[in-house]
This record gives C-alpha cells, structure tokens and sequence, in this order.
C-alpha cells in the first residue's frame, strides 16, 4: 500500500510541474507564435510585413516607435505585400521612398502614404492624383515615383521579388505581420497588449 501511495504521489508531483510549465510566461509555439515553412537565415532581427491599404496596419505604423522600445529592437525592417494589382502600386510608392531614404523612411512620410492611399477621394483624376503624390515625395526632399530613374526602378522590383518570396516562404496570409530572424512569424492577435507582443519579439530575437 505505501508504494501505491508514493506512486500516486510521484504522479501527482509531476502533473504540477507541468502545470507550472504550462502556465509560464514564456511565449509558446503555435499560440504567441509559429515556425515559417522556409525559413530565411539571412533576414534582419524583425521585420514588419503590411500593405498601405490595411487599416490594421496604419495603426500598428503609429505603434512601431514603441515596439522598438520595449523590444529593444534597433531597427524594425519593412516589407510591403504584392497580393495583387492594387497592392503592387502601393508596394511601388512605398519602396520609391524606401530607396531614397537608405530604408529608413520616416514615421511621418510612411504616415502620408497611408493616407494617400487609404484617404484620397475617389473622384481624382489620375493627374490630380499624380500631382498629390508627387507633393508628398516632394515636401520631403524626394522623387516622385514617376521622376525615378531605370535603375532606381529595377532596384525597386528586387524588393518586389523579396516580397513575394518572404510572403511564400512564410505561408502569409493576413498583415500586419512580424517576422523575427526569418524564422518566427509573431501571432499578433494572440497578444494582449504592446508589452505582451514586445516580450514576444524579444523571446524570439534571443532564440536559438
């Protein structure tokens, strides 16, 4: 009888030492995140994947400045999605900033082309709309994209390639979006607030 009790005890113990387990606060595969299909070693720390048209995703713009602070990220890498034909414009405006701006476009600037795309009346002609986006360029000391040169416009469709194969390799299907070591794709609505996402990143940036 007092070996069926230290069994059962045994058990027991063990049970709660995986409860404990369960209910820790480090982050858990295929909740707070997930492992892509293919990997891609050679991408940076974080990168946010979104598109000029999602609403979600001008939100979260105002939200990156934070992320970084409670992640203690340094830069946080944008890759605008190409799902289809609107997206491949709005892809174009956003990288013919990011390539005059070293990849560093502005809050500011990335803000006004959100708004471009998503706020502009329906009713512009395509030269009122060109002129408007090319003052945006302008008031920011920048070409217009319809003032880029051959070669700036073959360096943007190397980023559109990178996009198509970052969205492939990680079976993407919604943004915004966050890679991290191009490995872990962040499982943003299983997050509660800023700092449970940021604890995330940063549990991934340090995984091995």
């Amino acid at each position: 009888m007092k070996r069926i009790y230290q069994s059962f005890f045994v058990v027991l113990l063990a049970a709660l030492t995986l409860t404990a387990c369960s209910d820790s606060k480090t982050p858990q595969e295929g909740d707070k995140y997930s492992v892509i299909p293919t990997p891609m070693p050679n991408m940076p720390a974080v990168t946010e994947i979104f598109a000029l048209s999602c609403g979600h995703c001008r939100n979260m713009e105002g939200l990156l400045p934070e992320i970084q602070k409670l992640s203690d990220t340094k830069d946080i890498n944008q890759v605008h999605v190409i799902f289809n034909e609107s997206a491949q414009k709005a892809a174009f405006i956003f990288y013919a900033a990011m390539i005059q701006t070293n990849n560093e476009p502005s809050h500011k600037l990335v803000e006004a082309l959100f708004s471009f795309v998503q706020d502009s009346p329906k009713d512009l002609t395509d030269a009122q709309r060109k002129a408007a986006l090319a003052k945006i360029f302008h008031d920011n000391g920048l070409k217009s994209p319809s003032e880029l040169t051959k070669e700036q416009q073959a360096e943007i469709f190397k980023l559109f390639q990178q996009s198509e194969d970052i969205v492939r390799n990680a079976a993407l299907q919604a943004v915004p979006a966050f890679l991290i070591n191009g490995k872990y794709l962040v499982n943003t609505s299983s997050h509660d607030s800023l700092q449970d996402m940021a604890n995330t990143i940063t549990y991934l940036k340090n995984k091995k």
